[in-house]
C-alpha cells in the first residue's frame, strides 16, 4: 500500500522530439482506500486537511483532500454556509464522526487528493446535495484510448474529439482526465482541433491536444 501511495510524490519529465507519436492517454490511477485519522481544518476552497492512516508522513499528513464530485462555488464567500456545515461537522468538540473512510482516492491538482468521502456510512457528497449546500457534478466516463496507427502516426479515432468548458480558454481531448470532471452542462465540444482553436483556446498542457 505504502509503496503504490509513494508514486503520488513522483514527477515523469518526459521530452519527446521530431516525429514521435504522442503516447496514449492513459486513465486516472486509483489508490484505494483509506481511513481518516483527523480532519485539522477547511480551506474556502472547501478542502479537508487530513491525517490519513497507513500512508507515509509526506503524504498522509495535513494532507488537503478534495471531495470528489463535489462543485463549491467559484467564489469562496458563496461557500460559507457549505464551510460552516462542514465545520460543525468534522471539528465540532461535541460530537464528531466515528468513522470518516476516503474511497477510489485519486490525485489532484497541486498536491492534492482526491475521493469519494463517507462519513459513518453515508456519502458527504449526496449528503450535502440532500441539504441544497452544493451541486454534484456528474463525470463523462473517459472512452477506451484506441492503439494508434504505427505506420503514419496517425491519431486514434478516440483522440479526434475535443472538448472544453464554456468558461474556459483550454480545449482538451475527450480522454484528458480534465475533461471526465467538467461540468457537462457548460462543455463545448469540437470535431477538430482548428474548430477549437477558431473560438480562441489554446491546447491542454496535460493531454496535448
Amino acid at each position: 500500500m505504502i509503496s503504490k501511495l509513494t508514486s503520488l510524490t513522483v514527477i515523469t519529465f518526459c521530452i519527446i522530439a521530431g516525429t514521435t507519436p504522442k503516447p496514449t492517454p492513459t486513465p486516472i490511477e486509483s489508490y484505494g482506500n483509506a481511513h481518516v485519522i483527523t480532519v485539522h481544518r477547511l480551506d474556502e476552497h472547501v478542502r479537508l486537511y487530513c491525517d490519513i492512516a497507513d500512508f507515509p508522513p509526506i503524504i498522509g499528513q495535513n494532507i488537503p483532500v478534495c471531495i470528489k464530485g463535489l462543485k463549491p462555488a467559484a467564489n469562496p464567500q458563496d461557500n460559507l454556509k457549505l464551510l460552516m456545515f462542514l465545520n460543525d461537522l468534522f471539528l465540532s468538540k461535541n460530537d464528531t464522526p466515528e468513522k470518516i473512510l476516503l474511497k477510489d482516492i485519486q490525485r489532484g491538482r497541486q498536491f492534492c487528493l482526491v475521493a469519494d468521502i463517507e462519513v459513518d456510512g453515508k456519502d458527504l457528497c449526496d449528503l450535502l446535495v440532500e441539504k441544497k449546500l452544493a451541486q454534484k457534478v456528474i463525470e463523462v466516463p473517459q472512452p477506451k484510448a484506441l492503439p494508434q496507427d504505427r505506420t503514419n502516426n496517425a491519431p486514434a479515432a478516440a483522440d479526434t474529439h475535443y472538448i472544453a468548458s464554456k468558461s474556459s480558454k483550454v480545449y482538451h481531448r475527450s480522454t484528458c482526465p480534465h475533461a471526465a470532471r467538467m461540468d457537462t452542462s457548460k462543455a463545448v465540444t469540437f470535431a477538430a482541433r482548428e474548430d477549437a482553436e477558431k473560438t480562441g483556446r489554446r491546447p491542454c498542457k496535460t493531454c496535448k491536444p
